[in-house]
C-alpha cells in the first residue's frame, strides 16, 4: 500500500549550476522543459502519494508561486521553510517541527533526483524491517576506472567508470517512522541520525535497480535530458 504524504527538501540553490540559479532555485530547473521538482511530484501524484509538503528555502517564492496549493498537480501542497545554509538533517527538521504529520511512516526525498522507484514496494520493504528509516539504495557510480588487484598487487579486473555493482550508495530516497524526529538534531543526516538509527538496528535498506538521475551540474543535467527524452519518446509512441 502506497503511503500518502511524501515530504521533500527543496532548498537548494545549486552553486555548480553558476549562473542559471542566480535568478531561478534548483529544483525549478527544466529537464526537457519540465522542472525537476515538477517531475518528482508527478511521479509521487502517479504512485498514489494525496500530499505534499515542500521545505523551501533558497528562492521559496519562487516554488510556492508555481505549485501553489497543488490543486493543479492533483495533490495537496503545503510548505515549510529552513535555513539555506544548514544540512540536510536541519532542513528535514525543519520540516517536522513546521509541518503537522501524523502518519505513522511517510516517504522523504531530496528535491534534485529523478527516479522510478515502486513507492509501494519501498513502503513494503520499511515495514518488514520494522524500521525507524528506511534508505533507497543505487549502485554506487564512480567517475573514475577501478582497478582489481589479488594478493601480490597483479591487477586481475580494470573497469572503466560507470557503476560498481558490488557497492551501493543512498539515492536520497527514504521511508521514514514518525519516531525520526527524536533522533534528528542538525547537520548531515548520514553523519548524525542515521549512525544513532544503526546503533538502535532500526536502519533498513531497499535496493533500486531502475531509473535514478541526479541534477547536481549541467553535465549530469544533459545525461539526465538524454535519458527522459529516450524513454519518453518511447512511452509517446508505444
Amino acid at each position: 500500500m502506497v503511503l500518502k504524504t511524501a515530504i521533500i527538501i527543496a532548498g537548494g540553490r545549486g552553486k555548480r549550476f553558476e549562473e542559471r540559479t542566480e535568478d531561478l532555485p534548483k529544483p525549478l530547473i527544466p529537464i526537457n522543459d519540465k522542472p525537476i521538482l515538477e517531475r518528482i511530484i508527478e511521479w509521487l501524484v502517479k504512485s498514489g502519494v494525496k500530499r505534499v509538503i515542500i521545505g523551501t528555502a533558497y528562492k521559496k517564492e519562487m516554488i510556492k508561486n508555481y505549485f501553489s496549493d497543488g490543486e493543479d498537480f492533483g495533490v495537496e501542497i503545503t510548505y515549510t521553510e529552513h535555513d539555506e545554509a544548514g544540512g540536510t538533517e536541519d532542513a528535514f527538521k525543519a520540516l517536522l517541527e513546521q509541518a503537522n504529520i501524523e502518519d505513522e511512516n511517510f516517504y522523504a526525498m531530496n528535491g534534485d533526483q529523478v527516479t522510478d522507484l515502486s513507492l509501494d514496494d519501498f513502503e513494503k520493504a520499511h515495514i518488514a524491517g520494522n524500521a525507524i528509516a528506511t534508505i533507497a539504495t543505487v549502485n554506487l557510480r564512480t567517475n573514475f576506472g577501478i582497478v582489481h588487484t589479488d594478493d601480490f598487487g597483479k591487477v586481475v579486473e580494470f573497469k572503466e567508470k560507470g557503476e560498481v555493482h558490488d557497492k551501493r550508495m543512498n539515492a536520497g530516497f527514504y521511508v521514514f517512522n514518525k519516531k525520526i524526529k527524536d533522533f534528528l538534531v542538525g547537520g548531515n543526516i548520514e553523519e548524525n541520525a542515521f549512525r544513532k538509527i544503526i546503533g538502535e538496528k532500526m536502519l533498513h535498506s531497499f535496493h533500486h535497480d531502475g531509473i535514478w538521475l541526479t541534477v547536481n551540474d549541467k553535465k549530469e543535467l544533459n545525461h539526465a535530458e538524454d535519458i527522459l527524452k529516450k524513454l519518453e519518446g518511447f512511452s509517446n509512441t508505444a
